[in-house]
């Protein structure tokens, strides 16, 4: 999975399920965090695969801020 496909599907799984600035503030996050560990030596995949999968980071952003609509 490239980081685009990683960030896409992170927006995906949040849209209508927390508020737009919850969506926006995680994409750039997560964009931020990537680019910065290329940065450090990590090849974009390594590091996309050290995440985990964006479903499974949605729901716990998604808990975190239940009520938050």
């Amino acid at each position: 999975m490239t980081k685009q496909e990683f960030l896409d599907e992170l927006r995906q799984s949040l849209t209508g399920e927390v508020s737009s600035e919850v969506v926006m503030d995680s994409y750039r996050y997560y964009s931020t965090y990537i680019e910065d560990e290329i940065r450090s030596g990590k090849s974009e995949l390594q590091v996309v695969e050290e995440l985990g999968r964006p479903a499974l980071i949605a729901r716990s952003i998604i808990a975190a801020h239940t009520g938050e609509r």
